[in-house]
């Protein structure tokens, strides 16, 4: 596992307003060709926080680096009290351990990963937006009238 966290990004990237609220992601609504998005996946954009140069030293490929990143995000907080049963769930939702897509990108000095995950919840309030799920309804077919 590599420690990573995923940045913080406004709703609206191109504007200047003073809007405080941050999230750490947002849910995209492009039509993606996945068995089960729409229904069963959703796809999340984030920007992902690391020390990129520290494990590129240590021989990891790019795609490595996103996989155990993500089995990081993946793992669930410990508990505070051990009584329940209850199962506890990562913060930002359950990732599907294969990214969909990853790109390295590079601020001034700093540099950052940006991802494209498969996130089975449709509405997470870490995320901007919700999932779509109108790709899947069907239109209903008008009879003629024989007149």
């Amino acid at each position: 596992m590599i420690e990573c966290t995923l940045m913080e990004m406004k709703k609206y990237s191109f504007t200047t307003s003073d809007d405080k609220r941050v999230k750490y992601g947002r849910y995209l609504n492009s039509l993606f060709n996945i068995p089960g998005y729409g229904k069963k996946y959703w796809v999340v954009g984030v920007n992902i926080d690391l020390d990129y140069d520290k494990y590129e030293k240590e021989d990891f490929t790019l795609e490595e680096i996103v996989r155990r990143c993500v089995e990081h995000l993946n793992t669930p907080p410990p508990r505070r009290y051990k009584r329940g049963r209850k199962r506890t769930i990562p913060k930002y939702g359950f990732f599907n351990s294969e990214p969909y897509r990853f790109y390295l990108k590079e601020e001034g000095d700093k540099k950052y990963i940006q991802a494209l995950l498969l996130v089975e919840n449709r509405k997470r309030r870490y995320f901007w937006g919700k999932g779509r799920t109108d790709i899947w309804k069907r239109r209903k077919k008008c009879k003629k009238s024989s007149t």
